[in-house]
């Protein structure tokens, strides 16, 4: 293998009080130095950009450990501008250089891009499946006489790479800096006498790399906290974060995001049934009380200790040792709780249960509407704050509970996937969401487990004895919440229909929940 080297400069960073840091997985101990240095922004492209967003596999831009980024095309092409032209052109897009020369400047970006060396061998995901550094584009820090260089394989070993078809991981990732990375993409290119600086981590982990992300841009308030965390899932589980209210503050914007496409998506069985402006009307639920709900289950912040996390936010593996986080855009999010609450819809319609008969028969006036009275009518839990919590806390507990049996890191929706839930990004998720047999079989049969084996009835439902009115009023109130939370446990626990990681996982997290 030919290879090119690269001069650099060691700085060494490093303090004595740092030691006293509790080095743990993900966080575990950094080499005290880096690196800075200069190269062609040509060829730092070349070498990077499988675990960014580059323009051909924009919508998989997620590793294997669910490092994410997200790029914005606009920006790299007024960079490809500036570059060229300097200021004000590069801001005046209606006017031609060539027409305005006068106006031509400089495109200075003396600003380092801040880079990792992955190791050989080192896993990302691309285009939706498992992808490694190849030997032959391996990317080293190498010392001798002369100083620090960074070793490079030739531009040629590239491209051999590129054009024989091979899904693969280029050696260097970019911890920030990937508008100006792209921007020769968007435009003419720079060639090889534009260089720019770099700083070079080797082989940071990426849970270093998200604090690195983190201290470079969000702390001095250079881009949203919440914006933060749709760039790097990573950093929804980092521990450095949990004295903060940044964490707090992420988890309400994203349930009420999600709560909004609830309440608006065509598709929704929630479709204008949550009340945005305090308003209390039967069978509908409140805004806040589904932000609630969410907080509690789906992007519920993983404490040390607990067996339950958010399948949004962050999961505990199953030795409870450290927590994963499954890489999923928001209107992958929305769509798939959407999908819950469609195939809970759909079971209440099917089912032949003695408590939904009954909600019918009392709401014959209901019948012609979307919705069964059982489901969305004034006398069924599943239309209250409770039955809100109560199915979002049993989805969560049993999809956190088991993510490698369905395969949920699998699921890729494509490169037309955008990362906010609009309209059209949920009907896209919603679809591809349909090649998901092994997750989709069990949305159904957790469905219509819960809605034949429970009484959703209120307490002042018609028809109820004084006993079964007993029954159902215990689940008022906060207390209900967990109550309700254990029944449909043993439910799912007990029911021979479903399948077996099923009742196996309910079973797990009733013997360890903790309550929320």
């Amino acid at each position: 293998m030919t290879s090119e080297r690269v001069q650099l400069i060691k700085v060494r960073q490093w303090l004595a009080e740092w030691e006293r840091v509790q080095w743990r997985e993900g966080l575990e101990r950094p080499k005290e130095n880096f690196y800075v240095g200069s190269i062609s922004l040509e060829k730092l492209r070349k070498l990077a950009g499988v675990t960014t967003r580059d323009v051909s596999q924009r919508g998989d831009p997620d590793s294997i450990q669910g490092y994410q980024r997200m790029h914005e095309e606009n920006q790299s092409k007024k960079i490809n501008r500036f570059v060229h032209f300097g200021y004000p052109l590069s801001t005046s897009q209606n006017l031609v250089p060539s027409q305005h020369e006068h106006l031509i400047n400089p495109g200075w970006l003396p600003n380092a891009i801040i880079v990792n060396v992955i190791p050989s061998g080192s896993q990302r995901v691309k285009g939706g499946r498992n992808a490694v550094v190849p030997k032959d584009l391996e990317v080293s820090i190498g010392e001798d006489q002369y100083g620090s260089h960074l070793n490079i394989p030739s531009e040629s070993e590239i491209d051999k790479l590129q054009k024989s078809g091979s899904v693969f991981v280029e050696p260097i990732e970019i911890i920030d800096g990937q508008h100006r990375l792209f921007a020769s993409d968007y435009g003419e290119k720079f060639g090889n006498d534009y260089q720019v600086p770099i700083v070079v981590f080797d082989n940071l982990s990426l849970g270093w790399q998200a604090y690195l992300f983190w201290t470079i841009n969000v702390e001095p308030k250079k881009i949203n906290a919440s914006l933060a965390f749709d760039l790097y899932p990573e950093l929804r589980r980092q521990e450095w974060l949990e004295q903060s209210e940044t964490i707090k503050i992420y988890q309400e914007h994203r349930s009420q995001e999600m709560a909004e496409a609830l309440w608006s998506h065509p598709q929704s069985p929630w479709k204008g049934r949550i009340e945005l402006h305090g308003r209390r009307k039967r069978g509908h639920v409140s805004n806040a009380a589904f932000i609630r709900s969410l907080n509690s289950s789906f992007i519920k912040k993983w404490n040390r200790g607990e067996r339950v996390g958010g399948l949004f936010g962050s999961i505990p593996n199953s030795d409870g040792s450290s927590t994963k986080v499954i890489p999923w855009k928001r209107s992958q999010q929305a769509a798939f709780l959407i999908q819950v609450w469609r195939s809970i819809s759909k079971s209440v319609n099917k089912s032949q249960a003695e408590w939904k008969l009954a909600i019918s028969r009392s709401a014959q006036g209901q019948l012609l509407d979307d919705f069964s009275p059982a489901f969305s009518g004034e006398n069924t839990l599943l239309a209250t704050d409770q039955g809100v919590r109560a199915v979002h806390n049993i989805f969560n507990a049993i999809f956190q509970d088991i993510p490698e049996k369905l395969d949920l890191m699998s699921w890729y929706a494509g490169d037309a996937l955008l990362e906010k839930p609009t309209e059209e990004s949920i009907d896209y998720a919603l679809k591809s969401f349909q090649n998901m047999g092994k997750a989709n079989e069990i949305i159904e049969q957790i469905s219509e487990a819960i809605v034949n084996g429970f009484d959703w009835r209120l307490s002042s439902a018609p028809g109820l004895g004084d006993k079964e009115k007993k029954v159902q009023s215990a689940y008022k109130g906060s207390g209900g919440y967990s109550l309700m939370m254990k029944e449909l446990l043993k439910v799912l626990g007990s029911d021979e229909n479903v399948d077996s990681m099923i009742q196996d996982a309910a079973n797990d997290v009733a013997a360890t929940l903790i309550k929320s």
